[in-house]
């Protein structure tokens, strides 16, 4: 996985569409990769940082089509409260509804959640999915 934070979109643009990006993907990325999946997501929070050592679980969401903004806020909201159930996570790194459809291969929410060092991750496994 990479993880990486722009300011803003155009910045994301420019580096999408920068030589040294564009060659470092045609040359060393996609002769060895079968497929690669984007989502792209803004966040309120860019200056939280993942500690050394720290476990990152990255979750992506494929709504229902069709389905309204209430809906959709609905599922941020619900996710966006997830820190406060379990003790383990240290950071609710980044949430948001994807504005990159075309290389996300339909999923429409990605969340990124830093837990505790050190992280507890057969506490993790166990965890109930919801």
């Amino acid at each position: 996985m990479l993880h990486s934070r722009y300011r803003s979109k155009e910045d994301l643009r420019e580096y999408a569409v920068h030589p040294e990006h564009v060659r470092v993907v045609t040359e060393n990325i996609k002769p060895i990769v079968d497929d690669i999946m984007a989502v792209d997501w803004m966040s309120d929070d860019a200056s939280v940082s993942s500690k050394l050592g720290s476990a990152m679980r990255v979750t992506f969401l494929k709504l229902k089509e069709n389905l309204g903004e209430n809906e959709k806020a609905r599922v941020l909201e619900v996710i966006g409260g997830i820190k406060d159930q379990f003790q383990s996570i240290d950071q609710l790194s980044s949430l948001g509804e994807n504005f990159s459809h075309d290389r996300a291969k339909g999923y429409t929410i990605a969340s990124i959640v830093v837990l505790h060092v050190p992280a507890d991750l057969e506490a993790l496994d166990s965890n109930v999915e919801r």
